[in-house]
C-alpha cells in the first residue's frame, strides 16, 4: 500500500519532526522584545557586537544572518529564528530516537512493520521532547539555548553513530567538530563530559588507539572552538563590546564567565533550593506520564545495552549535580540535556510498551504514540502561548513616559526595562535622547568604557570620579577573591576605597549634570548601603524617583498613561513588574 510506504520513508517522519513544531512555535511565538536578555542578544546580533559572557559568536553571526531578512521587525526575526532552531533541534532529536531504538528494539514480537513502529515512536519522543515546558518555552523567543539544542542532540547523534558505525572514522570527526562548536556557543556543554568519557572507553577500551583518535580529534574540536576568535577581531569595532574582550586577560574572563562565576559554588545553601526546585518541576516539564515511560525505557536499555544506559544515567546525573550549584533564578535552561535524556528514556519505554502488547493496526498505533506528546500540546500550551506577551515592551515604554526628555535614568532592572532599552535605542532608535545607565553593570570597567563612548557628556562632567573608580575596578577585577572574601587589613581598605568610589561616582552622576534630569528606580532605594544623592528628594513620578534638590512638586508633571495588560501569572518577572504598576499608583 502507498500509505504504509509512505510511513516507512525516515524523511517523512524527519520532515513532520520539524515541521508540526515549527507551527506550534509559530502560533505561540513572542511578537516583541520579553525578559531578561532578549533585547541585549537582539541588540549583539542586529549590529554583531560582543554578546554577554560567554560571548555567543556563533549565535550572534547567524542572528545577524537573519536581520537581513526584511519581511519582519529585527527582534520578531531572531525570535522566529529561536522556533526555527528548535524545531532543527527536535528534528536531530527523531534521528537521535531512531539510532538509539535499532540499539535497543528486538527482531521478534512486532506485528507491523518494524520501520513503522521505530519511526513512529522515535516521532513521539521527538515531540514529547518538542511540548516539554522548558523546550518550547525556550523556543518563543530569542535565546542561544536553542542553538543548544541543535547541538545536544547532534554531539550525542554523532557520538552513538561513531561508536556502533562501520564508517566510524568520519563520524568521530563530526562529533569532536561539533563539540567545539558547542562549546563555542554555551559553556553548559560541559554537561556532557562525565558521561562521554565513560562511553568513548567503554566502547573503545582504555588504549593506545583510543588515544591516537582523541589526538586526531583534537584537530576538528578546536577549528570548532575557533570561533571564539570572533570576540577579539570583532571586540575593537563593536558598538558594545561586554567585556571588552581585545587582550588575553578579557577574553579568557570574557569566556569563561568570570562575571556570573560568584553565584556557581557560592553557598552550600544553593545546591539543596535548586535540587527541590528541579525535583518540583520535573514533572510538571512531562506531565507526568512520559516519567512512568521512563521507568520501562531504562529497563529496556538495559536488558540491550547496559553501556548506554550508564551513559545516559551519567548524562542526566551529571547535569544536575553540576546545574544546581548555580545561584540564578531562570535556572530550568540549564537542565536541558536532563530533559533530552528523559526523551531517550521515555522513548524507549513507548517501544518496549509496543512490543509487549503486539499491536496488530497501525492506526491504533498512530493513535496511541500521538496521545502523549498531544497531552503535553494541550497542557503547557497556556503557559507558554506567548503570542500576546507585550509586557517588557510596554513596560519599557511606560518608563521612558515617566521621564522628561534629555533625562537620565539609573537602574539595576535589567530584566525588565534596561535590556530592553539597548535593543529600543541602538535598533529602532527610539528614547535616544535618555541615558539609562545600569548600577549593577558599572562595577565593570568594560562598562565604564562604554559609558566614555555613549555617554561622552555624563564622562567628561564626572571624568574625575569616573578615573578614580576605574583605577579601582581594574585592581577588583585582576584580584576579585581578595574583594570578596577579605583576610587582611589591605583587603578591607581596598574594599572600603572601592565602595567609597562607586558612592563618589553616583553622586556625580547626580550633581554634575546640570540642565538633565536624574531618575531612579524603586529597587535602587533598597540597598540601604549604597544609598546616593543623601540630600536629593525622592519625588515619584510614574514608574520611577525623581531627585530633586527641591522638597516641592513639581506641577508641571502629568501623570504618564501607561499602556499594560494586567496578569495573575505568578512568575517572578510578572508580579515584579505589576508590583511596580501598583508602587506607581499608589
Amino acid at each position: 500500500m502507498l500509505f504504509n510506504k509512505i510511513l516507512e520513508k525516515q524523511r517523512f517522519w524527519l520532515l513532520l519532526s520539524y515541521t508540526i513544531p515549527l507551527i506550534v512555535y509559530i502560533v505561540t511565538l513572542a511578537p516583541t522584545v520579553t525578559f531578561i536578555d532578549s533585547g541585549e542578544l537582539a541588540t549583539a546580533c542586529y549590529q554583531l557586537n560582543t554578546a554577554h559572557p560567554t560571548g555567543y559568536p556563533l549565535f550572534t553571526l547567524l542572528g545577524r544572518i537573519f536581520t537581513l531578512i526584511p519581511i519582519f521587525s529585527p527582534i520578531y526575526t531572531l525570535n522566529l529564528m529561536s522556533a526555527i532552531l528548535t524545531a532543527i533541534a527536535i528534528a536531530v532529536t527523531f534521528k537521535l530516537l531512531v539510532e538509539i531504538l535499532c540499539l535497543i528494539g528486538s527482531d521478534y514480537n512486532l506485528l507491523i512493520n518494524k520501520k513503522i513502529v521505530t519511526y513512529l515512536t522515535a516521532f513521539s519522543g521527538a515531540l514529547i521532547l518538542a511540548f516539554s515546558k522548558t523546550y518550547w518555552d525556550t523556543a518563543e523567543s530569542i535565546e542561544v539555548y536553542n542553538l543548544h539544542k541543535i547541538f545536544l542532540s547532534l554531539i550525542l547523534l554523532f557520538f552513538i553513530k561513531a561508536s556502533y558505525s562501520d564508517n566510524s572514522g568520519k563520524y568521530w570527526l563530526l562529533f569532536a567538530f561539533i563539540l567545539g562548536l558547542s562549546f563555542g556557543n554555551h559553556l553548559s556543554t560541559l554537561f556532557l563530559s562525565i558521561g562521554s568519557i565513560y562511553f568513548y572507553f567503554a566502547i573503545n577500551r582504555f588504549d593506545k588507539i583510543s588515544f591516537q583518535r582523541l589526538f586526531i580529534m583534537a584537530i576538528p574540536f578546536l577549528a570548532g572552538l575557533s570561533v571564539y576568535l570572533y570576540l577579539p577581531v570583532r571586540g575593537e569595532f563593536a558598538n558594545i563590546a561586554w567585556g571588552y574582550p581585545v587582550n588575553w586577560d578579557n577574553f579568557i574572563r570574557h569566556i569563561s564567565g568570570k562575571q556570573f562565576s560568584v553565584w556557581m559554588f557560592s553557598s552550600t545553601d544553593v545546591p539543596a533550593k535548586q535540587f527541590r526546585y528541579f525535583l518540583n518541576n520535573y514533572p510538571l516539564e512531562f506531565v507526568y506520564l512520559p516519567l512512568i515511560l521512563s521507568i520501562f525505557g531504562l529497563f529496556a536499555i538495559y536488558r540491550k545495552n547496559t553501556k548506554l544506559l550508564i551513559f545516559t544515567i551519567l548524562l542526566f546525573v551529571f547535569n544536575i549535580l553540576y546545574a544546581i550549584n548555580y545561584d540564578i533564578y531562570d535556572i530550568d535552561s540549564y537542565f536541558l540535556l536532563a530533559f533530552l535524556v528523559t526523551s531517550i528514556w521515555a522513548t524507549s519505554g513507548l517501544y518496549f510498551i509496543i512490543e509487549k502488547i503486539k499491536i496488530r493496526s497501525i492506526l491504533v498505533l498512530i493513535i496511541l504514540v500521538i496521545i502523549i506528546p498531544g497531552i503535553l500540546l494541550v497542557s503547557n500550551f497556556k503557559e507558554n502561548n506567548e503570542s500576546n506577551n507585550y509586557f517588557v515592551e510596554n513596560y519599557t515604554d511606560n518608563v521612558m513616559k515617566s521621564v522628561k526628555p534629555n533625562s537620565i535614568i539609573i537602574s539595576s532592572q535589567w530584566d525588565f526595562f534596561v535590556s530592553a532599552s539597548w535593543y529600543y535605542q541602538n535598533v529602532t532608535g527610539k528614547y535616544k535622547d535618555i541615558s539609562v545607565i545600569d548600577k549593577e553593570l558599572l562595577r565593570r570597567t568594560w562598562y565604564i568604557r562604554e559609558m566614555k563612548k555613549h555617554h561622552p557628556d555624563i564622562y567628561n562632567n564626572c571624568r574625575t570620579e569616573f578615573e578614580i573608580y576605574n583605577a579601582e575596578l581594574i585592581k577588583f577585577e585582576n584580584e576579585t577573591d581578595r574583594y570578596l572574601k577579605p583576610k587582611t587589613q589591605q583587603d578591607n581598605q581596598d574594599l572600603l576605597r572601592i565602595r567609597t568610589a562607586f558612592l563618589n561616582l553616583l553622586n556625580a552622576i547626580v550633581e554634575k549634570n546640570p540642565g538633565r534630569d536624574v531618575y531612579i528606580s524603586f529597587e535602587i532605594e533598597d540597598v540601604k548601603n549604597e544609598r546616593f544623592a543623601e540630600k536629593y528628594q525622592r519625588i515619584p513620578e510614574g514608574l520611577l524617583f525623581r531627585l530633586s534638590e527641591k522638597t516641592d512638586f513639581d506641577e508641571s508633571f502629568k501623570e504618564p498613561e501607561f499602556v499594560y495588560t494586567l496578569t495573575g501569572n505568578s512568575y517572578y518577572h510578572y508580579e515584579f513588574i505589576m508590583q511596580n504598576y501598583l508602587r506607581a499608583f499608589l
